[in-house]
């Protein structure tokens, strides 16, 4: 079924109905926009004109207002009697109807007069109004408008605020009735449905025609108009002309309050920040556009009309030609070829018909001759069907058997014997200086059996040999007759008389022959030859490709054998890297994947121990022999390959141990079942530390690559052996470093520390010395001063009673002055005799001292010399002292102070705890015991007075601090005490104490004494 088609009368009808209408809408729409612009802007222009005006009035009504009360603004006004003013403002009433009340705000915003129309007058009311703006805002600004605001609900009113002339002013308030704006707004009208209105700053409704909408305070803030007027900032200054802006800028089309679209312009009132809208509604102001619209219509539908009349004739005139055209090409369609068409239009049509009738002339005569052209091009389309055919079998059996060259010649062979119309087909390939038929297409088996075995030479006694040694093709027609040929014996067993040969030719290298032959003389056509040479090319891929096949058969082989040697040697360096100091797994490694790689069933590795070679790694060997090797090592001799390889330093191999007369470990070779064996030397800097040994069960030995691999992993066996032996030589000596280090260090913190305590005590010294002098002078006129009283006394005695009592009591006042003087000037001796010992280096000699005689020639020393100090003084003394201590190297005479000072505090706590109520059964008590800890000595000091608290116990070992009354203590013994012990003997000094129980020191001291202290002294 024939698709439906639309006339072509139709089309040109169409075609110009649509462009007459085109015009029409193009000149209809620029006309109604020109109109629409002039309407829109005329009436815009009138609503700007409106708007100004209205603004202009409200403005003017406005200064007239300010102009009147200006005159009781002046300087001289304010000081007028009260009588005066109250005149004053009744005549500006009675002069002013828009002027409801008058109001008179003195310089403190107090009001002093009121005269009003509805209210009664007010006379110095003195209501404050100094906060609100209609005073603040007026002195400020000289002027002031207030919003609008409605009076019992029926006129709007403003407030207006006029600050008086001079430095301090009064301010005249009015209040104004806004009925005369809403006159003027209620006045404009525009067109018949057209309004005006005024809105404030913030858009609510000022004046309106429709006065409840005022009453209501109406918001007209959201309309668009308003919004965008409202958003303009109002710059101008005060008193400047309503804004003049082109009617583009001040108007637009809206949204009137009650709906619908209008069209509005609006005007601002100066200084009240007030606007004027006039609106118009849009239907309205676009009246005349709209009957420019119709009258386009109506032009647009007689346009119409006389497009589709003058279409329908035009259509008409062309189309009868083109339907006779129509049928005269159906006529010939139908076979009707000596149909002929006539048209006389005068135009292109005409000339159409003319050149259809030449077009059905020409069919009609090729028709007559097209039976013979079929025939012939059928011929020559199944001749390139057959030789397509051929082609995509010899394809077929190239992609089937790529490799498999015999089958490629073979199908080459038939195929080309078959196109080419031959009687023999054959395919030699060069091997050496010969040529060999692969590919033979012949039905003689005489003939097949004589090509396959008698290879043809390449020189110019054959046509084959002679095409290949050109490189050129032969066509010959008969072969009996044809010039320069010695080989008949060949034409004679194949039988054949015509004969084509064409070379197989590679980047200018012969690869071989491909000839036919025919029994009959008939040369080959140039087609044929062309054939054969596609085959001769094809015969060159299958060539190519088995050579390629092989090279890269060759070349996967050697790739997996070095990508499982690179794999292997991976691993090994990756045991290696992982295990770097575990030898044992590195070397067990080494054995499996070197076993693997070089096809051995056995593998092991001896190392080197003084003149012996130990087995240390195995793979594949039963225990037995592991067993007996490990206790029976080899030597460097010729009685076994690895002491042969030992001796010699090289790789030996032996085929086949039981064939070697010099071979005489038997029990190895038993035991491990194997008869080729190789060693490999592990060798560093040339000698042999190790042999790497693989065996084979069978008589075959390994060959030069394998023995190379092996030599491979002989040296990553060396490395890694050198890596363990470095690293345990690393270890050894860094851990030597570290430790020489550490004493370095510490002998270095201790010098710099002896240095700093030298320089400190330096400075100490020097101190306490300038200290020392001062401090005699204080202490001596202290004493001299109570001798001088008691030589005063005897001569107070002669005075009257009434100075001797002042005299008695201003004396006991400077002996008691005396008596403090004396008390703090002996502790600061004793503090700076403390400061001297202190900052002394060292003093007497470093030497070793039997200790526990120290310990208890110091505690005696202390006990008696307290009992000395207080008579009454006792304590229980015990002593656990170690026989096993010895001699400990240190400064005697130091360390004695030390000992001294923590047996007195302990004394001291001890009787304190007793003197505070301790009870009946309370004994003072103090233990000393020492004990032995090698190259380390303890002492301890316990007794079981009153403690330490836990915040003195922090601080104790700080200088000049001490818990004693004054007089009593220094606050240095214990400074001193830790500094001895720590800083110059090298040791540590604990406490641990508990308060109201006990308190123990614990002092460790190195054997040997401090290193640094002992080379200074």
């Amino acid at each position: 079924m024939m698709p439906r088609r639309i006339p072509l009368a139709v089309k040109l009808g169409a075609t110009l109905v649509s462009l007459v209408v085109l015009v029409l809408l193009v000149n209809g729409v620029i006309g109604l926009w020109l109109s629409y612009a002039q309407a829109k802007n005329a009436a815009l222009g009138v609503q700007q004109e409106k708007a100004q005006a209205a603004a202009q009035r409200v403005g003017e009504f406005v200064a007239e207002i300010e102009n009147e009360i200006g005159w009781t603004t002046r300087l001289e006004w304010s000081r007028l009697p009260l009588e005066q003013q109250r005149y004053d403002f009744a005549r500006l009433l009675r002069q002013v109807p828009a002027i409801t009340e008058l109001s008179y705000l003195d310089t403190k915003g107090k009001e002093q007069l009121k005269v009003s129309r509805v209210e009664a007058d007010a006379v110095s009311s003195g209501r404050d109004f100094a906060s609100d703006p209609r005073f603040a805002q007026a002195v400020t600004d000289k002027i002031w408008f207030g919003p609008v605001y409605f009076r019992r609900g029926s006129e709007p009113y403003m407030t207006v605020a006029v600050a008086h002339a001079g430095h301090e002013p009064g301010v005249t308030v009015a209040e104004v009735n806004l009925k005369l704006i809403w006159d003027v707004i209620t006045a404009i009208r525009v067109g018949e449905k057209g309004y005006a209105y005024i809105v404030d700053a913030k858009g609510r409704l000022v004046a309106h025609p429709e006065l409840s909408l005022v009453l209501r305070a109406t918001d007209f803030s959201q309309l668009p108009q308003v919004k965008q007027a409202l958003a303009t900032p109002a710059a101008r200054e005060a008193g400047s002309p309503p804004s003049s802006a082109p009617a583009g800028e001040n108007a637009e089309i809206a949204t009137g309050y009650e709906g619908g679209s209008v069209l509005t312009a609006h005007a601002e009132v100066p200084r009240l920040n007030w606007n004027v809208f006039v609106q118009l509604p849009l239907a309205e102001a676009l009246a005349p556009v709209y009957a420019s619209l119709f009258q386009t219509l109506a032009l647009l539908g007689l346009g119409l009309l006389l497009a589709l009349v003058l279409g329908g004739f035009l259509a008409r005139r062309l189309v009868l030609p083109i339907r006779r055209l129509q049928e005269g090409a159906e006529r010939l369609g139908g076979g009707d070829l000596s149909q002929r068409i006539a048209i006389r239009t005068g135009d292109e049509i005409e000339t159409l018909a003319e050149r259809f009738n030449e077009m059905a002339g020409r069919v009609q005569e090729s028709h007559e001759t097209l039976e013979a052209k079929v025939e012939t091009r059928t011929k020559d389309l199944n001749e390139a069907l057959q030789q397509q055919t051929a082609t995509a079998d010899v394809l077929k059996v190239i992609s089937r058997s790529a490799f498999d060259l015999d089958a490629v010649m073979h199908t080459l062979a038939q195929s080309a014997t078959q196109l080419c119309e031959a009687d023999i087909g054959s395919l030699h390939i060069r091997e050496g200086d010969m040529l060999v038929a692969r590919g033979i297409s012949n039905s003689d088996p005489k003939s097949v059996a004589y090509l396959r075995d008698t290879p043809v030479p390449i020189n110019d006694g054959t046509n084959v040999g002679r095409a290949l040694l050109h490189g050129t093709i032969s066509n010959i027609a008969d072969y009996k007759v044809a010039e320069g040929l010695r080989s008949q014996r060949y034409q004679e067993v194949i039988q054949f008389r015509s004969l084509a040969c064409v070379p197989l030719m590679r980047d200018g290298r012969g690869l071989g022959v491909f000839s036919l032959g025919r029994k009959r003389v008939a040369q080959f056509s140039e087609r044929q030859i062309e054939l054969l040479q596609t085959f001769a090319d094809q015969a060159v891929i299958a060539i190519e490709n088995v050579r390629l096949f092989d090279e890269i058969q060759a070349k996967t082989r050697d790739l997996t054998e070095a990508l499982q040697q690179q794999t292997a040697t991976a691993d090994v360096l990756k045991v290696i890297s992982r295990s770097t100091f575990d030898l044992q797994t590195v070397l067990d490694t080494l054995v499996v994947s070197a076993a693997k790689l070089c096809e051995a069933e056995k593998a092991c590795i001896f190392q080197r121990d003084g003149e012996l070679y130990h087995w240390v790694s195995n793979y594949g060997f039963p225990d037995e022999l592991v067993n007996y090797a490990r206790a029976h090592p080899l030597t460097a001799s010729p009685d076994s390959t690895t002491g042969r390889v030992a001796l010699e330093g090289k790789p030996i191999q032996a085929a086949d141990v039981l064939a070697d007369p010099n071979y005489r470990a038997s029990e190895y070779q038993r035991l491990g079942n194997f008869r080729t064996n190789l060693g490999v030397p592990l060798l560093r800097e040339g000698a042999p530390i190790g042999v790497f040994v693989m065996t084979r069960a069978e008589v075959r030995p390994f060959n030069e690559r394998q023995i190379e691999l092996v030599q491979t992993f002989a040296d990553q066996a060396v490395i890694a052996i050198e890596n363990v032996r470095l690293f345990e030589e690393t270890q050894a000596r860094t851990k030597e470093l570290a430790r020489s280090i550490e004493e370095l260090r510490a002998a270095q913190d201790r010098l710099i520390q002896s240095e700093k305590l030298a320089s400190l005590g330096q400075l100490t010294a020097g101190i306490a010395h300038e200290i020392k002098n001062p401090l005699n002078f204080v202490n001596n006129f202290a004493a001299l001063s109570r001798e001088l009283i008691e030589e005063l006394k005897p001569l107070v005695a002669t005075a009257d009673a009434k100075a001797k009592d002042e005299i008695d009591e201003l004396t006991q006042m400077l002996e008691g002055n005396l008596e403090k003087v004396l008390q703090h000037g002996k502790r600061a001796d004793s503090i700076v005799k403390n400061m001297l010992l202190h900052s002394r280096e060292s003093s007497g000699e470093h030497r070793p001292v039997e200790l526990n005689a120290l310990v208890e020639e110091s505690v005696n020393l202390a006990y008696h010399g307290a009992r000395a100090e207080k008579p009454g003084f006792n304590i229980t003394l015990a002593k656990n002292l170690d026989a096993s201590i010895g001699e400990v190297d240190l400064y005697p005479q130091e360390f004695t102070r030390v000992l001294l000072n923590l047996i007195s505090n302990g004394f001291y706590a001890a009787l304190k705890r007793k003197t505070e109520g301790a009870g009946d059964g309370f004994e003072p008590t103090l233990t000393a015991s020492t004990r032995n800890l090698g190259d380390k000595v303890e002492i301890r000091i316990r007794d079981n007075g009153t403690g330490i608290p836990e915040e003195v116990k922090v601080k104790m070992f700080n200088p000049f601090f001490t818990t004693k009354p004054a007089g009593e203590g220094t606050g240095l013994g214990l400074s001193l005490s830790h500094d001895i012990v720590v800083k110059q003997h090298g040791g540590t000094i604990a406490v641990e104490t508990e308060p109201g129980a006990f308190t123990e020191f614990t002092i460790m001291l190195p054997r040997g004494g401090n290193p640094v202290i002992s080379t200074r002294a």
